[in-house]
């Protein structure tokens, strides 16, 4: 079994045969069909520290979400960024720095403002304003063939989001990640999705689209049959690498 992001990763004749026009999307789609939601962040955080400072920074907004906490929201305790920061020392992939096990005292001033801004961007956008119980944060997606059970980001309302901070704008394997939770929602029935979407808060853009356009797009073929297409592969497990 392997995870969803690692498939998206090892499998790209697969992808490229199955959608080959998804480096197309993403290339119109970055150059500015996408929704500027805030100013890019200009935090001096060590590139070597940022993917943790991210995944704490996300892991915390998880807590304060299942709090029922909205934008704007208080600073973090102690307390809660220990826990944000054990939440993410427990994930399969650690992001740890050269063998450190970081805890909440190592951080800088600008790590520690990294972190509040963007678990305050991601409130602004995933938690303002919207109906109770219209956020899932961390839905799981049943396990399919070769594939194991994932945990995505958010969905909110009928939205799959995918979360990245890098500093950079969108790439093909966030489509792909997209793509393979729908298709294993597919199958389970379990969350009602009807778009997809990407959220940067580092860079401060945003874009949706709805599943049936966006599998349009990248394959020319109807999510049901792009969908069926990728359970067929993973459950064979004849997958092209």
């Amino acid at each position: 079994m392997i995870t969803v992001s690692a498939f998206c990763k090892m499998h790209s004749s697969f992808w490229k045969s199955l959608t080959p026009t998804t480096d197309i999307f993403i290339r119109r789609l970055n150059l500015g069909h996408y929704e500027r939601e805030f100013p890019e962040m200009k935090v001096s955080t060590h590139p070597m520290r940022r993917g943790f400072i991210n995944e704490v920074a996300f892991a915390a907004f998880c807590q304060s979400a299942s709090r029922n906490e909205s934008w704007p929201l208080r600073k973090l305790t102690k307390s809660e960024l220990d826990e944000a920061v054990a939440s993410v020392h427990s994930l399969s992939i650690r992001r740890e720095v050269g063998g450190e096990r970081i805890s909440s005292q190592n951080f800088t001033a600008d790590e520690l403002f990294d972190i509040e801004e963007q678990r305050s961007r991601l409130s602004r956008i995933f938690s303002f304003n919207r109906p109770a119980g219209s956020l899932i944060v961390e839905p799981i997606f049943p396990g399919c063939g070769i594939v194991d059970a994932s945990k995505g980001d958010l969905i909110v309302s009928n939205v799959l989001f995918e979360v990245k901070a890098g500093d950079r704008l969108f790439r093909s394997i966030d489509i792909r990640q997209l793509i393979m939770y729908s298709a294993m929602n597919h199958i389970s029935k379990r969350f009602r999705i009807e778009k997809l979407g990407l959220f940067n808060p580092r860079v401060g853009v945003s874009a949706i689209i709805s599943i049936d356009d966006l599998c349009d797009e990248i394959s020319g073929r109807q999510s049901v049959e792009l969908f069926s297409e990728i359970v067929a592969a993973i459950s064979s497990g004849e997958v092209s690498r």
